[in-house]
């Protein structure tokens, strides 16, 4: 196969045939060699071997190479696969070890998300990311509410953490290419299947529960809003710790209006206490999506129709003056 069919065969495989960047990004993750082989997949090593009369041993390595770099994903059947689509493959990626990420390659991936991401969010999005992602209110504000005894299983940090089968950390893959903030990057957490995948191809480093929780407080504390990805199964697969200026979903979505197309509420909104607050307006450098205002009388003001009630203004307001109430039984 020539050189230029094997790449486009590539991102055609990654459902974004005609991006130039895309095609770019392939070049420079694989060899023409290295792309022929992954045009063979899906298979087992066995299979794969035998398909290009390679050694077994050799063929092994390369898929567990191939692993390491986020350009295969292996089933829980040992079958070898392409990543389903071009987000699947930047996630894996931009999650491997830094042995496999250079600033070349960080510099292409931004170049694809400031332009061709970016445009195909405003493009419209589709009926399978409607609300596909869910906010997870901040444990400490819910703590200072007086609201843990109202947390459901799947929104209460805690809960969800504590019986995950096994926890991992790998950085942030919005952050660690786009690199328009100094927030923390190794925040990212995987938990069971997830978990033991990012451990086996050496993109993340296994925690206790008690370090995965101290992870999500800080970041909290940090200024980052806790999401998980919607589960019909109600399996954890991670948490994410986001920030408004890289996460492809914040920074895209407040900027484009998107936002509440992908993102679901928590059962959570802030509310002020007009006598304690102080006007200090921290609360309104924290929220992501421009609920917090300052009356004329220099009182914070929620818009709770614009509150996500992820709850960092809650737990930056050193006076108490803001806590979530429950809006939704």
């Amino acid at each position: 196969m020539e050189t230029s069919e094997i790449y486009t065969e590539l991102t055609t495989r990654l459902k974004d045939p005609t991006s130039e960047r895309l095609r770019r990004i392939m070049e420079k993750l694989v060899t023409p060699e290295e792309g022929e082989l992954l045009l063979h997949l899906p298979a087992q090593p066995a299979e794969l071997a035998q398909k290009t009369e390679l050694d077994e041993e050799a063929t092994q390595q390369k898929l567990h190479e191939f692993m390491e770099r986020g350009l295969v994903i292996r089933t829980s059947k040992g079958v070898y696969c392409l990543p389903h689509d071009m987000t699947q493959l930047h996630d894996a990626n931009l999650s491997s070890d830094e042995k496999w990420v250079d600033d070349e390659l960080l510099s292409l991936w931004k170049d694809f998300r400031d332009n061709e991401w970016a445009a195909t969010m405003a493009g419209g999005l589709g009926d399978s990311y409607v609300q596909s992602i869910k906010v997870l209110p901040d444990l400490e504000a819910i703590k200072r509410s007086g609201h843990l005894g109202n947390l459901l299983p799947e929104e209460d940090l805690d809960y969800l953490i504590r019986n995950a089968d096994s926890i991992a950390v790998v950085p942030c893959t919005c952050r660690r290419s786009i690199k328009a903030c100094d927030l923390p990057v190794d925040v990212c957490l995987q938990f069971n299947r997830g978990a033991e995948y990012a451990v086996s191809r050496g993109a993340g480093r296994r925690i206790s529960a008690e370090e995965a929780i101290a992870i999500a407080a800080d970041s909290g504390k940090a200024g980052l809003v806790h999401t998980w990805p919607a589960s019909e199964s109600g399996r954890l697969t991670a948490i994410c710790n986001c920030c408004r200026c890289c996460c492809d979903i914040f920074a895209i979505g407040i900027k484009i209006g998107t936002i509440e197309q992908i993102l679901q509420k928590s059962r959570f909104r802030a509310e002020v206490d007009e006598d304690l607050c102080i006007g200090c307006e921290d609360c309104v450098d924290r929220c992501f999506f421009g609920a917090i205002s300052m009356s004329n009388s220099s009182i914070s003001t929620i818009d709770e129709s614009e509150c996500f009630g992820c709850g960092l203004c809650a737990i930056t307001c050193d006076v108490g003056a803001i806590t979530m109430k429950l809006v939704e039984t």
